[in-house]
């Protein structure tokens, strides 16, 4: 009884493969083998075009988060910047004085200013009056506040032959801070500020009528060129520190309270 064995043999070739001599092979072919009737079926299997017409597939699972890596090493530090342009600056009134300290300008020199010594209206402030006024109007209200040279008194004791002259004042300008701080009860600045000038702290006397806000006025004084009589105007007295509320010590009775103005 003879039996009939097939062999299914796969190839990868495409049917345009040929063999060594050319020619397809034969699907199928018979020969004996030892008696026996062998078919061998050749099944030549095409070879398809890759994945590009294919459909995408669904989004895996997300992974789990790495491990944070090591941080790395600082990097080299840039080339400095181009300059900025130039901004801010102080402003602030040298009471006393025509001019400004070292390093400041003078924007301008000027009067001080306020209201009479015994009215108990107007302005309460000192102010620093251009000494070229500039109008705007030649009408007179008939209601109004005034405004008074301001002189030194009783000083001979400190501000040696400037009683009763009239001080100057000098508005000062600099750009390399941008903020001022007056000190009162103090001679120096803390660290890092810049002293612009040290002196007295100065206000109206406490029997008048009229208050007015301390400032700190130079130590080494000037005057208004040809005052020294007494007007009876807006004065400057020294403010001395008591022992009523303060401690003494470190305060002293009766005693002229300096000041210092300082910018940084």
């Amino acid at each position: 009884m003879h039996f009939l064995a097939i062999f299914v043999l796969l190839a990868t070739a495409a049917l345009s493969t040929v063999t060594s001599s050319g020619e397809s092979p034969s699907l199928v072919t018979e020969e004996k083998v030892n008696d026996t009737l062998v078919r061998l079926v050749y099944l030549q299997i095409l070879r398809g075009r890759d994945g590009r017409d294919g459909v995408p597939g669904r989004d895996g699972v997300k992974g789990e988060r790495g491990d944070k890596g090591e941080k790395g090493e600082k990097g080299d530090t840039g080339p400095v910047g181009a300059t900025g342009p130039k901004c801010g600056g102080v402003v602030y009134t040298r009471w006393g004085r025509k001019s400004c300290p070292a390093g400041a300008e003078l924007l301008y020199e000027g009067i001080t200013g306020g209201e009479a010594y015994n009215s108990p209206g107007g302005g309460a402030n000192y102010v620093c009056l251009h000494k070229d006024p500039q109008y705007l109007s030649s009408h007179t209200p008939p209601y109004s506040g005034f405004m008074y040279g301001t002189e030194y008194e009783w000083s001979n004791g400190i501000f040696t032959g400037r009683d009763q002259h009239n001080a100057p004042c000098a508005v000062c300008y600099t750009s390399t801070k941008s903020v001022k701080l007056m000190i009162p009860a103090r001679t120096s600045c803390p660290s890092s500020w810049t002293m612009e000038y040290r002196g007295y702290l100065m206000a109206e006397r406490d029997a008048h009528k009229r208050n007015a806000v301390y400032e700190c006025v130079d130590e080494n004084v000037e005057s208004v060129d040809g005052s020294g009589a007494s007007a009876h105007s807006a004065m400057l007295f020294f403010t001395l520190s008591t022992c009523v509320g303060l401690p003494c010590p470190p305060y002293v009775n009766r005693r002229p309270i300096t000041c210092v103005v300082c910018t940084k």
